[in-house]
């Protein structure tokens, strides 16, 4: 009997644990992009805003998709197709029905920001989308309305603000959800910070206590809420340039020399201690202070950047926060990525051929490079491939070529090369290495980059195949050619 009721025990657990692990379901139709690639983004952190690829899916020939992932917490994400986007939040084992159209008029004159449109099939008023969205719709209808009072930089649009702030928070209750609330919080908060900003023309005086009252109503003793883009924003622009502004003053030059000279994280974390600074009032709220400032003033020449990357090192592998090593890694990786441009060593890079071997981009050392970035969507792409075609029969003894495919799907490079056997130049697959694209700075597709024979840049952007109609001779690459190799 015993036994039994162990089994039982066990079944029991079992049956619990496969329903609490439920996946995230995004799904929906988009006939207008049937057979493209949808990609799911999300960011890293909210302080470096790193951007981070959950994974992808293709789109059905019936226009249907559907895309599962683990999540454990609320949070924003971003869907691209080609070149256009849009973004929504999710919770943790729900089910999100949302079709995806786009609309040319809507996007007249954007070029880099295309947007999506979003359609919820069947929503509740109290999904989480549907209150941020309504609240989204009215807080900028109470911009709009009383614009003259928010231009007048004085303290005439504090009642009225108070008022919208108490009404919001106050059909939100409904929703419970915190989430909810923390995103109608901060938003406001957001805008109460820029108005503060404005005040220090207007009123010095009052303006400190506009900011003391600003942090005792959002951030003393409150909890931080890593995955609330509305607090990271609050958060950031409440505090920016506040790191050098205590190491300025006579009492802060502890935290100056805790950086420059000492470059340990112990002296700096001593250096701002509650008892000299009590609005970092714990442990935690202190670490992110020190991370969110560490990263404004990596450009400062004030500061030595060997020693602020120390820091964040120290912080990256010892804090006893899981959300603080995340961010100090992201901030790493953003404070030391090579400056690109002209003169710069091209970034480095390994990728799959169309034989799926692995190729770098030191192999092509010794000749000049004409590296293209591409994707099976640009129409542009595919066109200036042709005379890529003319343009390496024509120098592939003196030129490399190099096309990088940027499309996920490994078999969207290979399915375009089948129906092109004439293309003999070097073709690679971005796969998993998206870092190879913001190191490029590729920003849209068809992007031309030439690199000399040691591998630094000579052009980025440089000239595509041929010119184009608008600038045909402004950019002319057999001239760039001519002059690499003569």
């Amino acid at each position: 009997m015993k036994k039994n009721s162990q089994i039982l025990v066990l079944i029991f657990f079992f049956f619990v644990s496969t329903v609490t692990a439920s996946n995230t379901v995004i799904k929906g139709k988009t006939d207008k992009f049937k057979g493209k690639e949808l990609v799911l983004y999300t960011y890293s952190d909210y302080i470096s805003t790193k951007k981070t690829q959950i994974g992808f899916t293709t789109i059905q020939q019936n226009g249907a998709y559907r895309f599962e992932f683990d999540t454990k917490e609320t949070k924003k994400v971003y869907v691209e197709i080609e070149d256009k986007s849009t973004s929504f939040f999710v919770k943790p084992g729900e089910v999100y029905n949302v079709n995806l159209t786009y609309s040319e008029a809507l996007n007249k004159g954007r070029i880099y920001d295309k947007q999506l449109s979003l359609i919820f099939n069947f929503p509740a008023p109290t999904e989480l989308n549907q209150q941020i969205g309504k609240f989204n719709q009215k807080f900028d209808g109470f911009i709009a309305d009383n614009r003259a009072l928010f231009e007048k930089r004085n303290h005439s649009i504090e009642p009225k603000l108070k008022a919208f702030k108490l009404k919001m928070l106050k059909e939100a209750e409904n929703s419970n959800s915190e989430f909810v609330i923390s995103y109608i919080k901060y938003s406001i908060a957001l805008t109460q910070n820029s108005l503060d900003v404005s005040y220090k023309v207007a009123d010095s005086k009052n303006n400190q206590n506009i900011k003391v009252n600003l942090y005792l109503e959002y951030l003393d003793k409150k909890p931080i809420l890593y995955n609330n883009p509305e607090y990271a924003k609050f958060y950031k622009a409440f505090f920016k340039g506040e790191l050098k502004k205590l190491s300025l003053k006579v009492r802060g030059f502890d935290i100056s020399k805790a950086i420059n000279d000492k470059s340990s994280y112990k002296a700096l974390s001593d250096a701002l201690s509650k008892e000299k600074y009590p609005f970092l009032f714990n442990d935690e709220f202190k670490n992110l202070f020190i991370l969110n400032g560490l990263l404004e003033i990596s450009k400062d020449k004030y500061f030595t950047k060997k020693n602020i990357i120390t820091i964040l090192t120290e912080i990256k592998s010892n804090s006893k926060y899981p959300e603080h090593k995340v961010i100090a890694t992201n901030i790493i990786d953003r404070i030391t990525r090579k400056k690109f441009g002209e003169g710069s060593v091209a970034p480095s890079f390994k990728l799959k051929d169309r034989d799926k071997e692995f190729v770098s981009l030191s192999n092509f050392k010794g000749k000049p490079i004409y590296i293209n970035f591409w994707t099976n969507w640009s129409i542009p792409s595919q066109k200036e491939m042709k005379i890529m075609q003319v343009l390496h029969k024509k120098y592939k003894n003196k030129i490399h070529f190099i096309s990088i495919c940027a499309d996920n799907d490994f078999s969207k490079m290979s399915d375009f090369l089948a129906k092109n056997e004439g293309y003999k130049w070097t073709f690679l697959h971005v796969g998993n290495d998206k870092n190879v694209l913001s190191n490029y700075k590729v920003a849209t597709f068809p992007t031309y980059i030439l690199v000399n024979d040691d591998l630094k840049i000579v052009k980025a952007p440089a000239g595509r195949p041929g010119g184009t109609a608008e600038r045909a001779t402004e950019d002319n690459i057999e001239k760039d050619f001519y002059e690499l190799t003569k």
